[in-house]
């Protein structure tokens, strides 16, 4: 649960906006890690993510979150608890060999049947993918099983619905993002004589696209406070938010497209790196199909 009041919030937010804005600009992401984003809740670390995904650029937090909550969800070891206290950085090897962000991990944590594992950067090989986001690098990884120090069992379930939780608030900062400049670009743009954000068709568009996000920005709210309470519902919680959460960026991004108009389909303009993340992030940590099929079976469908 966050130990931060409201105002205290605030301040991390707008503390985490202006490193990442100083990172994006050509700094170094060392910076957006000395905020001591690895020892926080997943309530608090949640807002850093919303920055991270607010930008258009290859930001590596994301990924790095990935291997870092999987390590924490190791059984203590010296070994485990070694990593923890060091500066590294890591990455998630999932079954199918794939890591995001695998380009800067100093370590990847390795998911497997037989439970988790890690292994140096320097005893693996490492290549990028060509995928549809180029702001979202996911790597293909192959090493030698004997390179592996196994780590032990861990809560698959509840990994996952974290995992899942942290995608669903990258989404929620992409979406508000977007939709916050195409409604100031909606107020801008004059066409007949008059700002476009007083056509009935642009603004009800916008309109129902920011109903769907404010009601997905509740639906992870819920979700993070439930997994940092570890409640019954923590699962289900997090299996909605991310349907709620990659809905609502799809529908604001594809609705921002269509708002810009001809500038929105050129590769200098932002929109398509949303509009790509959107449909990436709708694939992390599984597609719908199978947090539907969850949802459904809590329900007892």
């Amino acid at each position: 649960m966050s130990q931060l009041s409201a105002a205290e919030r605030d301040a991390w937010r707008a503390s985490v906006a202006a490193v990442v804005a100083r990172c994006t600009a050509g700094g170094s992401w060392d910076a957006l890690f000395d905020l001591g984003v690895a020892e926080i809740g997943l309530e608090d670390l949640a807002v850093a993510i919303e920055e991270c995904g607010a930008v258009p650029a290859a930001t590596p937090l994301l990924g790095h979150m990935f291997g870092l909550r999987a390590l924490h969800a190791a059984p203590a070891s010296p070994d485990r608890d070694r990593l923890l206290a060091g500066r590294q950085r890591f990455a998630l090897v999932l079954p199918d060999g794939h890591a995001l962000e695998g380009g800067a991990a100093d370590w990847f944590v390795v998911a497997a049947e037989a439970g988790l594992s890690v292994v140096p950067a320097d005893r693996v090989d490492r290549r990028p993918l060509s995928t549809l986001d180029p702001s979202r690098v996911l790597w293909r990884v192959e090493f030698d099983g004997s390179a592996a120090t196994p780590l032990g069992d861990c809560n698959e379930e509840r990994l996952r619905s974290e995992l899942a939780a942290l995608v669903a608030a990258d989404s929620i900062g992409g979406a508000r993002a977007v939709l916050r400049d195409v409604v100031a670009y909606a107020r801008q743009r004059v066409q007949f004589g008059r700002a476009i954000g007083s056509f009935q068709a642009v603004k009800h568009r916008l309109a129902e696209v920011s109903s769907q996000l404010d009601g997905a920005v509740a639906a992870v709210e819920y979700a993070l406070r439930r997994l940092d309470l570890d409640a019954p519902d923590a699962t289900l919680a997090a299996s909605v938010a991310k349907l709620a959460a990659v809905g609502a960026y799809l529908a604001v991004a594809e609705g921002a497209i269509q708002t810009y108009g001809g500038i929105g389909f050129t590769w200098e303009h932002p929109a398509h790196i949303f509009l790509k993340r959107a449909h990436t992030n709708s694939q992390l940590v599984g597609g719908a199909a199978s947090h539907l099929e969850l949802v459904a079976g809590q329900a007892g469908i």
